[in-house]
């Protein structure tokens, strides 16, 4: 006799179910036995600073050891659980569950593993079985006081029944709920399987009357096993027409979807230079409107050198790699990829739009070109004073102290370059974590306001802050939001006019915080202003070496801005001086 597919089918319903719910059964009860004693334990790492605080507020180190037991008494009264007083000596000099009298004869818990660790670490936790009480408890204890210098350790003592009979309620539901489940499963398999069986006999029978060539009447069932049946019947099917068709055409689809998802164009030519099939990409890159296909690429495509090209490629079947450069609409270069279809049918070109590679290419190549021209001036001039120094015997004291000094400035200069280069570095990194928090910037830029005074006094400039009285907090980093600071007053410093004076000002915007730093100086042309963020991008740059900039302060703080998901800009008029904003997110 053998066994028909709905039972089959009910059996690997029973077994995948069983399996199933027997795993999540385990897995929920090992996950919730794991979150409920972390909610225990949590709840008694409360109650443990509860107590603490409360001993602390009693001047503990001053209390004699009847005094420390009352107060002992106090906090289990309060909390509900076993407390313990235990001096720096080790000495219990307050216990809740036992008398004054028995105090004297506890051992030295000095060696206790959860008081070690609160001495050492600043909180220690430990289960095992108390003697004095005959139950099995878990310990925590902190120290009393200042955690390098503390007074003694308070310690708690809860019993582990406590959880295991939360945990016991927890698992017998998690058990029954998993057995009803099972049972659930079971029914719905049973209907499931009744209908699937209806389903395949008809299927098996749909498919002789296929392979007959009869499609006009619904099969009724007549088959012991209905896997047998459909197997005899997909056998006899041959050919499918409707299937293949409709295979074909979801085929289409799937090719159709992926070139239109793809950002690279796509265009497939014949071998006479005919567009057989396209992309949207393609047509978006060359601004093409109306149909594509059947057109010639010479009516597509501008680039005579492309062409020229993709022909030659076509008459001699091989691969080509071409780069076109796009003036019009947009400026755009593009590298073309050309390869022939199999059986020599045509042709497949891909564009790749390298712009932003050649941009990048650009950025380095002026970058590395920067940093060598930056480093070779002081280089060079610490080589010749140093040269100066071993050949020339007859330099007197001073000159060689004035030699020094310069080659000291320039030591420094580089010292500085390569600092603001590793904090870019840094900056651009995404290894870095940020980990930002509500920051009060008033403290802030009343700190850094005031480094600055004295500089700002020296440079014959006025300084002044202007705050709002309630300013919500910001969502910041307090060391990189005063490198931010630091940096648009040194600008300001260096740039501002004699006589005149530097503003500072907050303003609270809707989800924001604005800073703004002004200066009366001497302004930036606007041909600049887009670039004044790029690095070693100087506007007067015999000034900027001069004051001793290194030509990355401003690159630093865009940097710095936008890892704080803000905004930096600049608003200047020549000879009227510059304002240079940056936001921040309010931290609520």
């Amino acid at each position: 006799m053998r066994l028909g597919i709905r039972w089959k089918w009910m059996l690997a319903h029973l077994a995948v179910g069983a399996v199933v719910l027997l795993f999540m059964t385990v897995y929920l009860s090992s996950r919730l036995e794991r979150y409920f004693t972390s909610r225990f334990e949590n709840h008694w790492v409360r109650e443990l600073d509860l107590a603490r605080a409360y001993v602390e507020a009693h001047n503990f180190d001053k209390f004699t050891m009847p005094a420390a037991d009352r107060l002992a008494d106090e906090l289990s009264a309060i909390l509900g659980m076993r407390v313990t007083l235990i001096d720096l000596e080790g000495w219990v000099v307050g216990e809740s569950g036992l008398p004054l009298a028995e105090l004297p004869q506890v051992e030295n818990h000095r060696d206790r593993p959860e008081v070690v660790a609160a001495l050492r670490e600043g909180f220690g936790k430990s289960r095992r079985h108390s003697a004095t009480v005959n139950l099995d408890l878990v310990y925590l204890a902190r120290p009393i006081g200042d955690p390098k210098r503390p007074k003694g350790v308070v310690r708690i003592a809860v019993p582990v029944s406590e959880i295991d009979e939360a945990l016991g309620q927890i698992r017998r539901l998690i058990w029954f709920a998993g057995g009803l489940g099972l049972i659930l499963v079971l029914l719905v398999g049973f209907v499931a399987s009744r209908s699937m069986t209806q389903r395949l006999r008809q299927l098996a029978e749909t498919a002789r009357r296929f392979a007959r060539g009869d499609f006009s009447e619904r099969p009724q069932p007549d088959s012991n096993d209905e896997l047998a049946d459909l197997s005899q019947a997909l056998s006899q099917t041959a050919a499918d027409l409707q299937k293949s068709f409709a295979q074909l055409t979801e085929e289409r689809d799937q090719l159709s979807a992926i070139l239109n998802s793809m950002v690279e164009g796509v265009v497939v030519t014949d071998l006479d230079g005919r567009v057989t099939l396209c992309n949207r990409a393609f047509t978006r890159m060359f601004r093409l409107s109306g149909p594509v296909e059947g057109r010639h690429t010479r009516d597509l495509l501008r680039d005579a050198q492309l062409l020229a090209t993709l022909e030659r490629a076509l008459r001699e079947r091989r691969q080509a790699v071409e780069t076109i450069e796009l003036v019009t609409p947009t400026h755009a270069v593009l590298q073309a990829h050309m390869a022939m279809l199999e059986r020599a049918r045509g042709a497949v070109v891909v564009f790749h739009d390298v712009t932003r590679l050649q941009h990048l290419e650009k950025v380095r190549r002026d970058f590395v070109a920067n940093v060598s021209h930056e480093i070779r001036t002081p280089v060079t001039a610490i080589k010749g004073y140093v040269e100066t120094i071993l050949e020339d015997g007859s330099l007197s004291r001073e000159q060689t102290r004035r030699f020094l000094q310069t080659i000291l400035r320039n030591t420094e200069r580089m010292a500085r370059l390569v600092e603001d280069l590793l904090r870019l570095a840094r900056l651009e990194s995404p290894e870095t974590e940020w980990k930002l928090e509500p920051v009060d910037l008033r403290p802030i830029l009343r700190r850094v306001t005031e480094n600055f005074k004295t500089t700002v006094e020296a440079n014959g400039l006025e300084l002044t802050l202007e705050v709002p009285a309630t300013l919500p907090k910001a969502l910041a980093l307090a060391s990189e939001v005063e490198a931010v600071l630091e940096n648009l007053l040194d600008n300001a410093v260096k740039y501002g006019a004699r006589g005149k004076k530097i503003a500072v000002q907050v303003t609270e915007l809707d989800r924001e915080i604005q800073v703004t730093v002004t200066d009366y100086g001497i302004g930036i042309p606007a041909e600049d202003q887009p670039r004044i963020f790029e690095r070693f991008y100087r506007v007067d740059r015999a000034r900027s070496r001069a004051l001793g900039g290194t030509g990355l302060g401003l690159a630093i703080v865009k940097h710095i801005v936008e890892r704080h998901e803000g905004r930096v800009w600049v608003e200047s008029e020549l000879g009227q001086g510059a304002r240079f904003s940056f936001t921040l997110r309010k931290a609520n």
